[in-house]
């Protein structure tokens, strides 16, 4: 496989991150703009153009971007290869700058008022992060899952690590994941325990940060989790 490694790891790890990554790697380092397009080149755009449309297609990525076509000699279909993974590349960037502009604009908006926020520590995001990314990675291996409730479960999971910051106004999208396990529970069984205990772990983080903002006493659990192992919602 052409793509390096680290890419595909990337890739795996955060679908959007990796493939703005892997435009960019295409770009940089493969394509020689000087030269005529060779069969190296050729493979390369071939490969990365499979990878962004197969996560496309898997729901990973939203793109407006038209399929390329692949119709033609070498030449023509290096260059529209080519061009393609530009313009995804320059629709991610866009989405890049959309969302840090919708993300200062939420944390200016806490700090201007200094108002009520509910705060996590470096560590929690850290955890956070990785829970999201394993999560994503369980949904999109799962074989069982039909496609409509991956799509939601990912869909979620995205929406929330967009919004993740240090300080934040509002953290129910924590919660709203607990709906979406008591399904994956009583449609997988067992099966599901992976995926609950993620999302469990989730919640949990998000009630320790809630309980500091509200000022309850340490150590306090969260009823709607529960302490038996299982969240009661899917008793």
């Amino acid at each position: 496989m052409g793509i390096p490694d680290h890419i595909i790891q990337e890739i795996r790890d955060n679908a959007f991150n990796g493939a703005l990554t892997l435009c960019r790697w295409v770009r940089d380092e493969v394509i020689d703009q000087s030269s005529n397009w060779t069969e190296d080149e050729h493979e390369i755009l071939i490969e990365a153009t499979a990878t962004i449309m197969h996560l496309q297609e898997s729901g990973q990525l939203k793109l407006t971007t038209a399929d390329p076509a692949i119709d033609g000699s070498m030449t023509w279909v290096c260059s529209q290869l080519s061009r393609y993974l530009d313009t995804v590349e320059d629709e991610l960037n866009s989405a890049v700058s959309e969302l840090k502009l919708k993300n200062f604009k939420k944390v200016i908006a806490v700090t201007l008022s200094n108002g009520f926020a509910y705060e996590f520590t470096d560590g929690d995001l850290k955890r956070i992060q990785h829970l999201i990314n394993e999560l994503r990675a369980m949904i999109s291996a799962n074989t069982e899952l039909d496609d409509g409730h991956k799509q939601r479960l990912l869909k979620r999971l995205e929406k929330m690590q967009s919004e993740l910051h240090k300080r934040m106004s509002d953290i129910s999208r924590f919660y709203e994941l607990m709906g979406d396990a008591g399904v994956a529970l009583g449609k997988l069984g067992e099966g599901a325990k992976p995926i609950v205990d993620a999302i469990k772990e989730l919640a949990g983080i998000a009630w320790k940060s809630q309980a500091r903002a509200e000022q309850l006493q340490s150590g306090a659990e969260n009823p709607l989790i529960g302490q038996d192992g299982e969240p009661k919602l899917l008793d």
